[in-house]
């Protein structure tokens, strides 16, 4: 009878081992495959700021696509934080972990309220070559194989809204973000950024123009609100 039992509980453990390798294999199979995706494919991201109103409204969830990295007027891509955090190996695992188990909602160390350290969603307007200027808020494009300027909205390949900023007549024109400058010339790899609520972001009109490594990715989709379910 022992013999019975014993030669029965063997196969059993043996079966009872297998089943927990493959579950512990699958789940690092699945963990690595999904890091994969979301780090070099498509990933989420919290657009927590009214920078880029009307169209991405405060606290929607978007798609960015690292691939998506051609940049054409009108485009919204997301930009790599300005100040970069020195972190160790030990504890960027430990950040990427996280952001993992929380749709990259999440992090240890970046830090939301202090400026430059966290990344920004912004429009691409000014390609290298233009010529651009802004008046009340509009920008103005004269691109390096052009004969006019045209204003944003004309020479984009696709409509989108802005946010604009009547100041009262005492208004101090100092005050706040810029809406008027002079034309400027962008060079070789430099573009030109906005957000689309023109009164309250920070882009190129603080920091000037980005360079094609400043950017991450292409926002594809707006997924969040579903009432504002859109492509890019």
């Amino acid at each position: 009878m022992n013999n019975r039992l014993l030669h029965y509980s063997h196969p059993h453990k043996v079966q009872t081992h297998v089943r927990i390798f493959f579950t512990i294999f699958n789940a690092i199979f699945l963990f690595v495959i999904l890091n994969l995706i979301l780090t070099y494919l498509i990933f989420p991201v919290h657009q927590s700021s009214v920078s880029m109103i009307p169209d991405i409204e405060e606290n929607s969830m978007v798609m960015v696509s690292p691939f998506a990295k051609k940049m054409e007027r009108g485009d919204v891509v997301l930009l790599k934080p300005r100040k970069t955090l020195q972190l160790t190996k030990f504890q960027r695992f430990s950040d990427m972990f996280v952001r993992f188990f929380t749709a990259q909602q999440v992090s240890l160390f970046e830090k939301p309220n202090f400026p430059g350290t966290n990344s920004q969603i912004r429009r691409v307007v000014g390609l290298p070559g233009d010529r651009i200027y802004m008046r009340d808020y509009v920008l103005y494009v004269k691109p390096a194989d052009g004969k006019y300027y045209l204003t944003e909205f004309e020479i984009a390949k696709a409509p989108y809204n802005v946010t604009f900023f009547t100041a009262p007549s005492e208004w101090d024109a100092y005050l706040g973000v810029k809406g008027s400058f002079d034309e400027i010339i962008l060079a070789d790899d430099e573009y030109f950024v906005l957000g689309d609520n023109r009164k309250s972001s920070d882009d190129s009109r603080l920091y000037g123009p980005v360079k094609m490594e400043n950017v991450i990715g292409k926002v594809v989709l707006c997924y969040f609100p579903f009432h504002k379910f859109r492509l890019f």
